[in-house]
């Protein structure tokens, strides 16, 4: 095994339109910010996604990412009051309230957190 510490991890989602992906990422309460015409990266407390323009439509591969919240149900009210569509959330026998959201390039985000007592 190598000594060398993973300090973090940030997604990378392919997206086909860079413009719409951080317009679309502002309205779920993200900052962006844009390393070029082609990329750009979308903030969220400790969170950042990197937006990829896919070139090659035929190769455009949609991700999934899960978020850790501390209220499912707060964030998907957020996100509704914006117009976006927000599948759940809803309780599961495993201890979280989870629930998802797909992006305009079929990205998912799925968030979840514990439920409450």
């Amino acid at each position: 095994m190598s000594g060398v510490k993973v300090l973090g991890f940030e997604p990378c989602f392919s997206v086909i339109d860079i413009e719409r992906a951080t317009v679309h990422y502002e309205r779920l309460g993200f900052t962006t910010s844009h390393h070029d015409d082609s990329y750009a990266f979308a903030h969220r407390d400790s969170l950042t996604i990197h937006l990829m323009f896919a070139d090659d439509p035929a190769a455009h591969t949609p991700s999934v990412l899960y978020i850790h919240v501390d209220d499912a149900q707060r964030l998907a009210d957020e996100w509704r009051a914006t117009g976006i569509d927000v599948d759940g959330p809803e309780d599961f026998d495993y201890g979280k309230c989870e629930g998802s959201h797909v992006d305009p390039d079929g990205n998912r985000l799925r968030f979840g957190s514990p439920l409450r007592r």
